[in-house]
């Protein structure tokens, strides 16, 4: 089907270049665009046959061949191998043919373009529909998703892990095509820009599956390292986040919030983090606070205020410092000598030693997330 407004913008544009009269029929053998406007919405029983036969091309030489078409040529218009409807040239069949031939192809070509704009508009469309279901609403339909998934041709078995980029301003755009264009990119990789600043892959995790976990981080820095060459290489700064595998669609939702809870929760120095490296700390971040108090009620209650903050200044220290006495002196600006002192004071009112024993480390890291959620 040829659309009746691109076929007058046809007309109009063409006519600037030749003074031959240009006629397009669709379908049915209607005249729907013609320099000649007094023709458009007229029966033309050539471009019917046309249509309707096996002929590509008919050519009248005199106005008596057929009522109400003049003499000139007539071809064919193939969309996809489909007839779609023809392109009629008024004058000497001798002399126009060329002509005939060109706008033709012109045609041919612009309606070919145009699908293929309007299908690439269409896949945009139903993109961000996808994005939409994917990482905005915690509860969509399964069936919804995999619909649209099919539309796209995303396979839902893929395991896939989401690696949330973050960029300057106005560079997510042209990085996404950096990593879209290189060979460790896949068809059933699934990939967003957010904004001008974010870009979001789900990238499929392919291979033996018995060394999974244990490859998993070179393989996505494998499949980043050249956009971060690129990037290096202009003195550009960027963070990736990386968070949880899922093989459904219906849990994309989690994985992205995992890269966003690295995003805005965990401090580090190197340009990639990776979410079951925090995974502990993820998980004693979603713990209810109602829970935490029925367990540590009673000691904020008994122990002094003095004691409490102390006991969050050494504590955060050491968590941060993997529980390295030396190391957390220096995050506080204290001498060791001080902080073991310190330290040996929390030891002793609560009898513990979370340094030597794990049980310890447990209760001693859950009452420090307590009291930070309580303040």
């Amino acid at each position: 089907m040829i659309e009746v407004d691109l076929a007058r913008k046809f007309i109009e544009q063409i006519t600037q270049y030749t003074d031959y009269n240009i006629n397009i029929m669709n379908e049915q053998g209607y005249i729907i665009a013609s320099r000649d406007s007094k023709r458009v919405g007229t029966f033309h029983e050539v471009a019917y046959h046309i249509i309707t036969g096996k002929e590509d091309m008919a050519v009248t030489s005199g106005e008596n061949d057929y009522p109400g078409v003049r003499p000139g040529i007539n071809m064919v218009i193939n969309i996809d191998g489909k007839r779609a409807g023809v392109v009629g040239i008024t004058g000497d069949p001798e002399q126009i043919k060329p002509v005939a031939l060109i706008t033709k192809m012109a045609i041919e070509a612009m309606l070919k373009y145009e699908k293929q704009h309007e299908e690439l508009m269409r896949r945009q469309n139903r993109k961000e529909r996808f994005l939409s279901l994917l990482i905005h609403e915690e509860y969509t339909d399964p069936a919804t998703l995999r619909s649209v998934a099919r539309q796209l041709n995303y396979s839902e078995e893929m395991i896939r892990i989401p690696i949330l980029c973050i960029l300057p301003d106005g560079l997510a755009e042209s990085f996404l095509e950096t990593i879209k264009k290189g060979s460790r990119h896949s068809k059933e990789d699934i990939s967003f820009t957010l904004d001008r600043e974010r870009a979001l892959i789900f990238k499929t995790v392919q291979g033996d599956r018995k060394h999974l976990f244990a490859e998993y981080k070179d393989m996505i820095l494998d499949y980043l390292c050249d956009a971060l060459r690129l990037l290096h290489q202009q003195g550009i700064k960027c963070r990736y986040f990386v968070g949880s595998f899922q093989n459904s669609f219906s849990q994309y939702y989690f994985g992205y919030k995992h890269c966003k809870w690295l995003e805005e929760s965990v401090e580090f120095e190197e340009n990639t983090a990776f979410f079951y490296d925090y995974s502990w700390d993820y998980l004693k971040s979603v713990m209810p606070m109602n829970e935490l108090q029925r367990v540590f009620q009673i000691y904020d209650t008994i122990l002094e205020p003095d004691f409490l903050h102390s006991y969050i200044e050494i504590v955060g220290a050491l968590m941060k410092t993997n529980w390295n006495l030396v190391e957390a002196s220096q995050l506080l600006f204290m001498h060791k000598n001080t902080l073991v002192y310190r330290y040996n004071k929390l030891k002793e009112r609560l009898n513990i030693n979370p340094i030597v024993s794990s049980c310890d480390r447990y209760f001693v890291e859950a009452f420090y997330m307590y009291l930070n959620k309580k303040i």
